[in-house]
């Protein structure tokens, strides 16, 4: 049975070696939230939630790629989304990725609208011929305003 939890200090290692196992070469910081998707202890899917001043960003969304499409992303998502409930939020992903992310709320933005730190990181992605969008989400309450 899947389990979401939020990770603990002494899965770290596990962490790392599950997001060298997907190619995924982001670093995990110690203010970070990290929620992982475990079938029978083993890592199947993780993702991050990096706080900022006022906001967070969601980073590092990874699901082993036999456990796509059945619901792993989408429940890991969904326990960050619980985290920041009350906060604004930003993601970069793919694309093709667009309807996934706006299942809980999140919606395109413009460039002007992004934080200074994510405006760099999306160009950085864009430069590097990367097919990326930047996307926010505001609490709750407010979601009707993007």
């Amino acid at each position: 049975m899947l389990k979401i939890s939020q990770a603990k200090l002494h899965d770290a290692e596990k962490i790392k070696a599950f997001y060298n196992q997907c190619g995924y070469g982001g670093d995990l910081s110690e203010e970070a939230l990290i929620f992982i998707a475990q079938l029978e202890e083993r890592i199947v899917g993780a993702v991050r939630l990096c706080p900022n001043t006022g906001f967070f960003v969601l980073r590092g969304m990874q699901v082993l790629a036999p456990f796509q499409r059945q619901g792993v992303g989408t429940q890991l998502l969904q326990a960050c989304t619980e985290q920041f409930a009350d906060r604004v939020g930003y993601c970069i992903p793919w694309q093709h990725l667009k309807s996934f992310y706006q299942q809980v709320g999140f919606q395109e933005v413009s460039l002007i609208e992004l934080p200074d730190l994510l405006r760099e990181r999306f160009n950085n992605y864009i430069s590097r011929g990367m097919n990326v969008i930047p996307m926010g989400r505001v609490p709750t309450a407010q979601n009707n305003e993007w």
